[in-house]
């Protein structure tokens, strides 16, 4: 019996069907290794531990006796410039505080740093573990906390610099019976990752203190999709989706893919500004299958598939006469499919720039100028950052300046009265 796609050589025919048979019994043989595997993240596998996008898709496979809801805890931050300059803004600073915790969250760290003429003071943090349930309730409630709001009390400076990590609860209704094992069912669980590392917990609503924990590094890095570490489509995980998705690549040996990208694919438009294609579901106008590297390649690779609609932008890279060294990958500062941050960059300015330009975090170009968190004008929302003066794709004059003219030249752009 010949099945489709197989090699004519009989002793590869006999290779590959014993492959896939150990991979279907390791398969079962690991979904079936209860109790101690009540809950398993089948993908992303823990060996593909990277994301180079921000919002993923997770499936997660858990024990039918468990319940139908399923409780995973994500990674949130924020970073916050408050004004304490004033009686009335120390007075205000703990409602302020407070507003910056969105609603069901603990905290994991609280790092705050005091605004001086000359920069900022050596950053303190406090440190929780997850299990320690730090919400800002219970945090409001220790010693910890009075210590913290008497130092901003007391500190002579014009403003606090606030980063906050932590972890918020969301529940999912699981959707589908897992086809590799009766007694279990699956989730499809779309999450946005925080930049760096983000360590998440499953577990179930009936059992909370049986958890899961799970650990990926979100990193931005402009790599080709048939270059990553590991993939979903034509793999052995996908195989078990085929019974009901349609058009996959292992449902037809790997030839093409036709199937619906949207319908699994949503957590790369969970922000708020989403790519024009991606939210017209024209995932081909960027995106083909490849037979060949056995993978969703981009059609002509970046930056050419980049520059079909954003000409100017090529325009200026390519003939600056100051280029930007990483202007050509585009995925380096830009989401592909979307971003809560304007022009889709994939976090904020200053954040993305002094990842390379560590030397010029405070204090640029002179003394006591600001290079974040003020306005350009009052009566304006727009903060001045390192786009304000510098082109981030290139320009004709020195250090990528906006304008002609030197240092000054741009000074007066702001600073002309």
């Amino acid at each position: 019996m010949q099945y489709k796609g197989d090699d004519p050589n009989p002793f590869m025919q006999k290779i590959k069907r014993i492959t896939t048979l150990l991979c279907a019994v390791c398969t079962l043989t690991f979904l079936g290794d209860a109790p101690r595997n009540a809950i398993i993240v089948l993908t992303p596998v823990q060996s593909d531990s990277i994301s180079y996008e921000q919002g993923r898709v997770f499936i997660a496979s858990a024990q039918n006796e468990l319940g139908k809801e399923l409780l995973v805890a994500t990674q949130w931050e924020i970073e916050k410039h408050l004004g304490i300059s004033t009686k009335e803004q120390k007075d205000n600073f703990p409602k302020e505080f407070i507003k910056l915790f969105p609603p069901q969250s603990t905290i994991q760290t609280l790092s705050y740093s005091f605004m001086l003429s000359s920069g900022y003071t050596k950053p303190e943090t406090l440190s929780y573990k997850y299990a320690d349930s730090m919400s800002i309730r219970k945090f409001w409630q220790t010693p910890t906390f009075t210590t913290f709001l008497k130092r901003v009390k007391e500190f002579n400076a014009p403003s606090i610099l606030l980063t906050i990590k932590g972890w918020k609860d969301s529940l999912y209704t699981t959707e589908y019976d897992d086809p590799a094992n009766d007694s279990r069912s699956l989730f499809k669980i779309n999450l946005s990752l925080i930049p760096g590392k983000n360590i998440l917990y499953f577990a179930s609503t009936g059992q909370p203190t049986s958890k899961l924990e799970y650990a990926i590094d979100y990193i931005r890095e402009s790599k080709p999709v048939e270059a990553r570490e590991s993939r979903f489509h034509n793999s052995e995980y996908e195989q078990n989706c085929t019974s009901c998705h349609e058009g996959l690549p292992s449902s037809i040996s790997g030839e093409n893919m036709t199937a619906d990208c949207s319908s699994c694919h949503k957590a790369i438009s969970n922000g708020t500004k989403i790519h024009p294609p991606v939210e017209m579901k024209e995932c081909s106008s960027c995106h083909s299958w490849s037979k060949e590297k056995n993978s969703v390649v981009v059609k002509k690779g970046v930056p050419e598939v980049c520059y079909d609609c954003h000409v100017e932008t090529k325009s200026t890279v390519e003939n600056s006469t100051t280029p930007h060294a990483v202007a050509s990958e585009c995925g380096v500062c830009h989401s592909p499919h979307s971003s809560n941050k304007k022009t889709l960059l994939e976090d904020d300015i200053f954040r993305i720039c002094s990842s390379c330009h560590e030397n010029y975090t405070q204090n640029h170009p002179i003394e006591r100028h600001p290079v974040r968190f003020t306005k350009i004008e009052a009566s304006k929302d727009e903060e001045i950052s390192c786009v304000s003066c510098h082109n981030p794709h290139g320009s004709d004059n020195k250090a990528m300046m906006k304008v002609a003219g030197g240092r000054m030249a741009i000074c007066l752009n702001c600073h002309n009265k």
